[in-house]
């Protein structure tokens, strides 16, 4: 830990977050490479010799030592290696299974295994190697992939390639292997050009299966059993350029959940994933230490880094109900990833009012954001239900039945969740068209109309249609309405529950909210909507919806507002003319 930086195992404050992002950012391709490699001299001995430009293949594994991974056969035995200094070691990380493995593969080819060709007594050197990972493995010839924890049965081989029940079981048990909840080794498969998945063998001693070749086995083993884990990565190598146009929402996703022998490491994965050629000064460590305040100290990080690239995507992903960081002051604007949420992940600057905020940055207490503010004057609560018994409506707390509309559906709707939610949503909707409180039916027109639009950025008329013959026409139409429903997911916070609030804010302006902040009575709170999540256009597939902050009425002494919790929603809040935005500081 560096001279007066706060401790990686207690929580960090904005300060303190800020502090340890600082580093060195370069501007464009790096032109570092591996500073090592393992070559097999005249004698048959494994040595660390300089990187000269020599082709070699680069080694995914998960590293010995955990008492919970248990290697197998050959992966037991160590491998005699000439280490920098000369002096012979018995390597338990480059065992005898990987060595056979990659003599396997190509013998003419040198190695690149990160616990010998970086020095692990140099700090400086590993945290160096860390920035420029992307490049070790996009300069491999290939990435051997190194399941050193299963193998497999002669039969298993046999069929892992063809469409069975045998296959499927074959692919499970691969899938299984540590290597596959491990961070560090999702994105090395992201970043490499070629990989081969290499795994013990009954009958050939290791199996070489091409990754691409794996995963279209995957993709076929899912058909006959869809309960075999779905793999959230790209599957194969992305180019440089898809890298840097990807989000922190996108790479956060990939290794936030997986786990990792230092939970700092996952903010240079990151950096790697999305080609942020940044070096820290001092990044924290905490080896083998694992807390929910170390969890939610990454991701503080990760949303500094994301500001750094003006990436604004972990903006988007601010109102999932699991957003860790709403416990913890000057971070409840940030972001967590939310799985599956392609909004967030695909955020582009092109798609929002990104260039209103130049100046988007950090203080000592939190986040300094331009947009527009307005207060809540009403709120109805929505929660619509399905069961056995079919689908229910409450609305503040009173729940009717809802009679279903009849149709036949036109062959144009998909039926997955995604849709049969939105059919839910509209179904219910146009029952509450007869709801007993004016404002309730008003508010359904109204969303009804969000729903409809194709592109809007004052709310539209509410429809003064019949909502069930609207609904009964829309879903016996030839429209599509898959990026709608896909949208729409947000409202749903279990696969048969959504719950929502319509509002109304000051300026007359029906919204629907969903996110981690109905908790509040909403009335009396401020709705405020940075200009980096204001869609410049509200335009399918993608930009349908917006992410609010929600905030308390009055600031603190230090002008700061309190940020209560995040919402996305249907609706924007109109802008003052000429106003430029309110600037405000929310902690």
């Amino acid at each position: 830990m560096a001279d007066g930086a706060h401790s990686p195992l207690q929580p960090f404050t904005v300060a303190d977050a800020s502090k340890v992002c600082q580093g060195t950012l370069s501007t464009g391709a790096p032109h570092e490479s591996p500073l090592r490699l393992l070559e097999r001299n005249q004698e048959g001995l494994f040595e660390v010799v300089a990187y000269r430009g020599q082709p070699y293949v680069a080694i995914s594994y998960c590293w010995p030592g955990d008492p919970s991974f248990e290697r197998l056969d050959d992966s037991n035995e160590p491998t005699l290696v000439a280490d920098l200094r000369g002096q012979l070691v018995r390597s338990v990380h480059f065992s005898s299974f990987i060595s056979r493995a990659s003599q396997s593969y190509d013998p003419s080819l040198a190695i690149w295994i990160d616990y010998h060709c970086i020095n692990q007594d140099d700090i400086d050197e590993k945290t160096a190697q860390v920035a420029i990972m992307q490049r070790i493995y996009t300069m491999a010839h290939t990435t051997l992939v190194m399941l050193e924890d299963i193998s497999l049965s002669a039969d298993e081989c046999q069929t892992i390639t063809k469409i069975s029940a045998q296959s499927s079981s074959a692919v499970r048990h691969i899938m299984s292997a540590r290597w596959f909840s491990r961070a560090w080794c999702s994105q090395e498969l992201v970043l490499s050009h070629h990989a081969h998945i290499c795994v013990h063998a009954a009958n050939t001693g290791v199996l070489h299966i091409p990754a691409d070749v794996f995963w279209h086995s995957v993709s076929r083993a899912r058909n006959q059993d869809p309960s075999i884990p779905l793999f959230s990565q790209p599957r194969g190598h992305l180019p440089d350029t898809a890298l840097a146009q990807s989000t922190c929402a996108w790479a956060m996703g990939i290794v936030h959940s997986l786990g990792c022998s230092d939970d700092y490491d996952k903010v240079a994965l990151v950096c790697n994933l999305v080609r942020f050629f940044y070096r820290f000064q001092a990044r924290p460590t905490a080896f083998n230490h694992h807390s929910t305040d170390i969890t939610a100290n990454v991701l503080k990080m990760v949303n500094i880094v994301a500001l750094m690239r003006r990436d604004f995507s972990l903006l988007l992903a601010n109102h999932g109900p699991k957003n860790l960081l709403r416990g913890y002051p000057g971070f409840r604007w940030a972001g967590m990833p939310i799985h599956g949420d392609r909004y967030s992940e695909m955020w582009n600057q092109k798609d929002f009012q990104v260039s209103r905020d130049p100046e988007i940055t950090l203080n000592d207490v939190g986040l300094l954001v331009r947009g527009c503010l307005s207060q809540v004057v009403l709120e109805h609560r929505w929660t619509i239900h399905r069961d056995c018994a079919g689908l229910h409506l409450t609305i503040d707390g009173y729940t009717r039945a809802i009679e279903p509309i009849h149709y036949l559906p036109h062959t144009s709707w998909t039926w997955t969740t995604d849709s049969r939610h939105l059919i839910d949503l509209m179904t219910s909707f146009a029952f509450a068209d007869r709801h007993e409180c004016e404002s309730a039916t008003h508010h359904a027109r109204i969303v009804f109309a969000y729903l409809l639009s194709q592109d809007y950025e004052l709310q539209p008329e509410p429809l003064m249609c019949d909502l069930s013959d609207l609904a009964r026409d829309l879903f016996s139409d030839t429209m599509s309405f898959r990026d709608i429903a896909g949208a729409m997911n947000f409202v749903w916070q279990k696969p048969t529950c959504a719950v929502f609030s319509t509002v109304v804010t000051t300026d007359g302006n029906v919204l629907l909210v969903s996110g981690n902040a109905l908790e509040f009575d909403l009335p009396g709170r401020l709705l405020f909507q940075p200009y980096v999540t204001r869609p410049k256009l509200f335009s399918p597939p993608m930009v349908l919806t917006v992410n609010s902050m929600l905030l308390d009425r009055n600031p603190s002494q230090s002008g700061a507002y309190g940020c209560l919790g995040c919402v996305r929603g249907l609706g924007m809040i109109p802008e003052v003319p000429d106003s430029g935005g309110l600037r405000l500081c929310v902690v």
